[in-house]
């Protein structure tokens, strides 16, 4: 596996290093950034930067992989006759993110906060034989209409993987810009272990409010930068992987109307969205800070290519896991408003961070 050495022996250099493959892509990327990447400042701009890699944390700046090195290749998962077996439910952690959810419905009811996602973690040793691009590779094969990502920054000290579906602000070489709301979430399998197709879904009021709240936001942030001409698809159901979303897409043509610098404003503006944080914003990150008793680092930041020729794919830093030696800490959240029911919502960070253990643990 060329592409597996290359990434071994660019972190043994001292380098940051990113692997990745865009939804239904056919080719994958290995980037090398030699000066093990850069922290940006307060003023950077995103049509400044040359091409590279961008990845931010949650709360607080980017950092920027210039592209030193850029290798394609093929994803080609190895056959693995390994039965997914779920880790066994963790009850103090269970315990304690059922008490936080409880607390954001109280809260919630007393306002202003009208929706704020919690996030949890679960911590398991790999297997032994786990091996990074092997393991892009398997989720680039289970998750194919996701963005898979493996990164390597020396000043992170470990190793972020994800699959994620969400889009945060994309920009194509034709100068169409698009961002999504996906939010609301319920299993891709029913009880008999066959596939539920998106025409079968049902959502509750809960789900579809929870997910109108970040199109809501969405369109606060264009009458911001007073943006009227765009095109707004969904919401719909889509499949990623063994999870059902609600998404709705809106797509704007940059070039019609002279607007090149539409995806840094709406980066500035988007991040966090409300699909990782809640409404109103300050009051959502305030709850966070004071409730989740982990520090979220990457997980729900963003990452992505920028400015390949001429075109930006950053997403939303989700169903991500950070590696460390030989321990994986999953990370998961869920959007809680008042119709919330604390045991559902734990049920889903289940199953959130099963769309990576069931891959990464076999």
């Amino acid at each position: 596996m060329k592409q597996g050495l290359a990434w071994e022996e660019g972190i043994a250099k001292g380098a940051a290093v990113a692997a990745w493959r865009l939804p239904h892509g056919e080719e994958a990327y290995l980037l090398q950034d030699f000066s093990g990447g850069s922290l940006l400042d307060e003023g950077w701009n995103l049509a400044d930067l040359a091409a590279g890699f961008l990845a931010a944390p949650f709360i607080g700046l980017p950092y920027f992989l210039q592209a030193d090195t850029v290798t394609t290749f093929t994803l080609q998962p190895a056959e693995s006759s390994n039965p997914f077996v779920a880790p066994v439910e963790n009850l103090a952690k269970k315990t304690e993110f059922m008490s936080w959810v409880s607390e954001a419905i109280a809260a919630i009811k007393q306002g202003p906060l009208q929706k704020v996602v919690l996030s949890r973690t679960d911590e398991q040793d790999l297997p032994a034989d786990f091996n990074v691009m092997a393991a892009l590779e398997e989720l680039g094969a289970a998750y194919p209409n996701a963005f898979v990502c493996a990164l390597s920054i020396p000043a992170l000290g470990g190793v972020w993987m994800c699959a994620t579906p969400e889009i945060l602000v994309e920009q194509n070489a034709a100068g169409v810009f698009r961002t999504i709301s996906l939010a609301g979430t319920q299993s891709g399998v029913d009880a008999d272990g066959f596939t539920i197709s998106p025409s079968q879904a049902r959502w509750s009021q809960k789900e579809i409010e929870e997910q109108a709240f970040v199109s809501r936001y969405i369109i606060d942030c264009f009458k911001k930068i007073r943006l009227r001409e765009y095109t707004e698809i969904g919401p719909k159901t889509i499949s990623t992987g063994n999870l059902l979303h609600l998404k709705t897409e809106y797509i704007v043509d940059t070039k019609a109307m002279d607007f090149p610098q539409l995806p840094g404003l709406m980066l500035g503006l988007l991040h966090p969205t409300s699909a990782v944080c809640g409404t109103p914003k300050q009051e959502a990150i305030d709850f966070i800070s004071k409730t989740e008793s982990h520090d979220r680092a990457m997980y729900s930041g963003y990452l992505g290519p920028v400015n390949f020729g001429n075109a930006t794919h950053l997403f939303v830093n989700l169903r991500s896991v950070e590696i460390r030696g030989n321990k994986a800490v999953f990370y998961a959240g869920c959007g809680i408003t008042e119709d919330s029911v604390p045991e559902k919502e734990w049920h889903e960070t289940q199953m959130k961070c099963q769309t990576l253990q069931r891959v990464l643990m076999q």
